[in-house]
């Protein structure tokens, strides 16, 4: 048999073609390998580097968070402190001078009153053994009267001035 040229010819024609398409479907796969290479390791750094800083982060928070418990700490301290202060001032406050004197002057308008409740009998009797001594009496009667409701509203203002002692009302409440 002859060799036929005209197929070699043939052949030699569709294999060049062949090889650019071969080449090309190549050199497509390999971009395509090395884009998704370079993506993949680009995007595996990128996390781990978001993960650092993640890390970074969760360890500046658990460090503000230790410091936030120690600052509350501390202040719980002080407010006790101050809690105990406040305490021992108003017990000081319930035995101080103030109170003292303001109770003493109570009990001397009291006794004051009780001393004008007797001085208005006394006069009532001594009126009755005098004969013409009515007017004289309801005179010093009414004095009387003036005196013992002037001594009754200092008694009264007395009792309002706040001198740091516990209201009666609340103590009454609480028991």
């Amino acid at each position: 048999m002859k060799p036929d040229f005209n197929n070699e010819d043939s052949l030699e024609e569709d294999t060049p073609k062949k090889k650019p398409k071969g080449l090309l479907i190549a050199f497509v796969l390999c971009f395509m390998f090395s884009v998704a290479a370079s993506s993949g390791i680009t995007f595996f750094l990128m996390k781990s580097s978001e993960q650092d800083q993640n890390v970074d982060k969760g360890n500046k928070q658990d460090a503000l968070l230790i410091s936030f418990q120690e600052s509350i700490t501390r202040q719980d301290i002080k407010l006790k402190i101050m809690k105990d202060q406040n305490d021992v001032l108003q017990l000081y406050l319930r035995h101080s001078s103030a109170t003292a004197l303001k109770n003493i002057l109570i009990n001397q308008e009291q006794n004051i009153q009780a001393y004008l409740k007797v001085m208005k009998l006394a006069m009532k009797d001594l009126s009755d053994i005098v004969p013409r001594t009515t007017d004289w009496n309801n005179e010093y009667q009414y004095q009387l009267d003036l005196a013992q409701k002037g001594s009754l509203k200092r008694e009264d203002l007395l009792k309002l001035l706040k001198t740091g002692e516990p209201n009666e009302k609340i103590q009454t409440r609480n028991e």
